[in-house]
């Protein structure tokens, strides 16, 4: 073989290695999700009776905890995308809806319609819960923008003007948890990041929306690949690249809004999904780094939840805790690797 076709076939093997292994550590880390608890059941026994329960509508543990383990798969892959698309979109390895405060900023305007309205999870406020979580998230986004575009745009300025609007944004929403709220022990442990109120409508919402914006950046994958490189590329192309990363940054701030809206937040897996696949596929195509992405993300969702059930007896610890303890560490990596490139 040739040097171009040696390198093609080293990229697709390597590729191909590391989605079957995290792939196979992602079914097993669900497999032990299913069979833990607060009572040991075969994961097999899950599996087959939570399916069952499922169709029929009828839930008791089985049902519950397979539906509960598949939202985790569900939320981990849609911050992953979300993350994916935002680093792609201003370039930056360090963008996250956490950390670019698109999660704080759903999570404020959510916990003051529920405090208003009380705390409900009926399929009537399902279009406004997500709306209300999605008008937040966009809106702290869009200023981050603008801080980091008055103070030039680097990566450094983008990170640190996430930084502060998303704790502007996470302070004010304990406000209305606090003044407002006549639940605020439910409300706040929503807030923390958690999978305990799992819904088969929202899965399906969610599922639904992945699958939609999956498919959206496919079809635009080579724009999205050529946008890494330069603008010039993308309208050669045909297509405008401004627009391009409105479109993209507008995906991915409803997407991610969707779960704030519904889970809480629960921080760094969009960062450290894409990082990690980046840093194993030794590639930024979009075709071999973003199925990696979405694969890794479930898998650190579905493992924090799996360690926050199980870690201490009788506990519900928060997602978020876990999922930060193991994400934060991958920011410092990013942070020192772009010290070693000059950025």
């Amino acid at each position: 073989m040739c040097g171009v076709e040696s390198f093609i076939f080293w990229r697709k093997k390597r590729f191909l290695t590391a989605l079957v292994t995290s792939a196979s550590l992602l079914v097993l880390t669900f497999l032990t999700h299913l069979g833990l608890g607060y009572k040991v059941i075969s994961p097999l026994d899950v599996l087959i009776s939570g399916t069952t329960q499922l169709v029929s509508g009828n839930l008791s543990v089985e049902g519950y905890r397979l539906l509960r383990a598949l939202t985790a798969v569900a939320v981990g892959a849609i911050l992953a995308f979300s993350g994916y698309l935002m680093q792609l979109s201003t370039k930056n390895p360090l963008a996250d809806p956490y950390i670019l405060g698109v999660s704080s900023g759903a999570l404020f305007t959510v916990s003051l319609t529920l405090s208003l309205a009380g705390y409900v999870a009926h399929p009537l406020v399902l279009g406004v819960r997500t709306l209300t979580a999605f008008l937040g998230g966009f809106t702290a986004y869009l200023i981050t923008l603008f801080i980091a575009s008055r103070a030039g745009m680097t990566p450094t300025s983008l990170v640190l003007a996430g930084v502060a609007v998303g704790t502007f944004f996470y302070s004010a929403s304990l406000l209305p948890q606090y003044f407002i709220s006549r639940d605020i022990h439910k409300l706040i442990a929503w807030s923390m990041g958690s999978f305990v109120s799992p819904s088969t409508d929202i899965l399906i919402l969610m599922v639904s929306a992945l699958s939609l914006s999956t498919a959206f950046v496919f079809f635009l994958r080579h724009s999205l690949n050529n946008l890494q490189v330069s603008d010039d590329f993308v309208r050669q192309l045909g297509r405008d690249p401004v627009s391009l990363r409105r479109c993209s940054t507008l995906v991915a701030s409803l997407i991610t809004s969707l779960t704030v809206a519904w889970f809480g937040v629960i921080g760094f897996v969009g960062l450290a999904a894409p990082h990690i696949s980046r840093r194993v596929l030794r590639s930024s195509d979009i075709t071999y780094v973003l199925p990696m992405s979405l694969i890794l993300g479930s898998l650190l969702t579905t493992a924090s939840d799996l360690i926050s059930k199980v870690l201490i007896a009788g506990i519900e610890i928060p997602v978020n805790v876990v999922a930060s303890m193991i994400g934060a560490p991958v920011l410092a990596l990013a942070i020192l690797e772009l010290r070693k490139h000059g950025s």
